[in-house]
């Protein structure tokens, strides 16, 4: 029998999810109809994907860690993609010949075109940048889940920890100044002392919390646990969108050798910012325009120039790569609205003879960029319009 990603149980997290949980523990405790939805389509992914391999997904699905969770549902996209295609799933991580390392899937076509598939996420942030983001996030859990029936709690956040902060010291010396400050003495002061109203400062590790209070007013007097921030913080993504792109590409170009059939990266790119095109120009290189003089006069012309992840100064590189699968803020609640396309690399040591997948192509043809449209994700996984509302 399948194990089941979602727990069991009532649910207790209504709305828009305005305090700190992760993504996985929103959408597994909200209570909103889209949730069950978003819920029983992982659960019908999920009872497809290979039983010997459910064990380790189901873990990362429910990570904390939302990088985890993401990465995890974004496999399970892609393996419920393969076989919409008619492809067949030869192996989830294939053993390689002198590594210890393995691509998520080995697949075969319908036609018997064998190939690797490699899933990675475009974050923007870098393994140090994201390791202080986690004690970040661990401090503020712990700030989110002290006692704090009278007030909501106003957090502004100074530097990142090098080290992780103490969440057990920092919640109890807040709760202690909390059990300080009269409510009524504080409402009455009114608006005027907004400037002056008190606030309680903690440092460690080269981060800097302060914490001022914003008198509760409907939900006085709530003792529920995790509802003390008065709103969720979320870490800047990058506004060079194509940069992580490319980065999260090149991460994965040479990992594992010269393989033994085609090769496709799959990047879902996070940045609020991404688009087909910043996946386009990180993969062949960044537009440039040019201007030459004829005997008409003058004449500009659109071209790339050689920053590209498949061509660079001297000429193609990082041919190992057959082509790149992408898509941008792909997760469980947006697959109604999200496509992807397939990347065809020109200079590939191992070309694709066709796109495995049903989905968008771009592939260059007579020297141009063409685009070939397939199907969006919704219309691959059969979703209604304005899913999962």
């Amino acid at each position: 029998m399948c194990p089941s990603v979602f727990d069991d149980g009532p649910r207790d997290i209504a709305g828009g999810a305005d305090h700190l949980v992760s993504q996985f523990e929103y959408l597994n405790r909200s209570d909103r109809d889209e949730a069950e939805r978003v819920r029983d389509l992982v659960e019908d992914l999920f009872s497809r994907y290979p039983a010997d391999a459910q064990g380790t997904l189901r873990t990362r699905l429910r990570s904390v860690d939302d990088n985890q969770h993401m990465g995890a549902v974004f496999e399970l996209v892609l393996h419920e993609l393969l076989l919409r295609a008619g492809c067949q799933i030869l192996a989830v991580e294939p053993s390689l010949e002198g590594t210890e390392r393995s691509p998520d899937f080995f697949a075969q076509t319908e036609t018997g075109a064998r190939f690797y598939l490699e899933a990675t996420l475009a974050t923007g942030r870098s393994r140090t940048q994201e390791g202080a983001d986690r004690r970040l996030s661990e401090a503020l859990q712990a700030i989110d889940s002290v006692q704090s029936p009278d007030f909501f709690l106003d957090v502004h956040i100074t530097g990142t920890p090098a080290a992780p902060v103490s969440g057990r010291r920092l919640r109890r010396r807040l709760e202690g100044w909390l059990q300080t400050l009269d409510y009524e003495q504080f409402t009455a002061q009114g608006n005027d002392e907004a400037k002056a109203r008190p606030q309680f400062t903690y440092e460690q590790h080269g981060v800097r919390f302060r914490v001022a209070v914003i008198p509760r007013h409907q939900t006085r007097g709530t003792t529920e646990r995790g509802r003390a921030i008065a709103g969720r913080m979320l870490a800047p993504l990058s506004v060079q969108p194509q940069e992580p792109i490319r980065t999260a590409v090149l991460g994965k170009a040479g990992r594992y050798g010269d393989l033994d059939a085609p090769y496709i990266v799959a990047v879902n790119a996070l940045s609020t910012y991404a688009r087909e095109d910043d996946a386009v120009d990180a993969l062949f290189g960044t537009k440039v325009v040019s201007i030459r003089q004829t005997a008409e006069g003058f004449e500009d012309r659109i071209g790339r120039d050689t920053d590209g992840v498949w061509y660079g100064p001297r000429g193609p590189i990082n041919t190992r790569v057959s082509g790149v699968l992408s898509t941008e803020r792909l997760g469980p609640w947006s697959l109604g609205q999200r496509r992807a396309r397939l990347a065809v690399n020109p200079w590939a040591r191992r070309p694709l003879v066709a796109s495995p997948l049903a989905i968008d192509v771009r592939e260059v043809r007579d020297e141009r960029l063409h685009r070939t449209a397939g199907s969006s994700i919704a219309e691959l996984l059969e979703l209604p319009e304005g899913w999962p509302e």
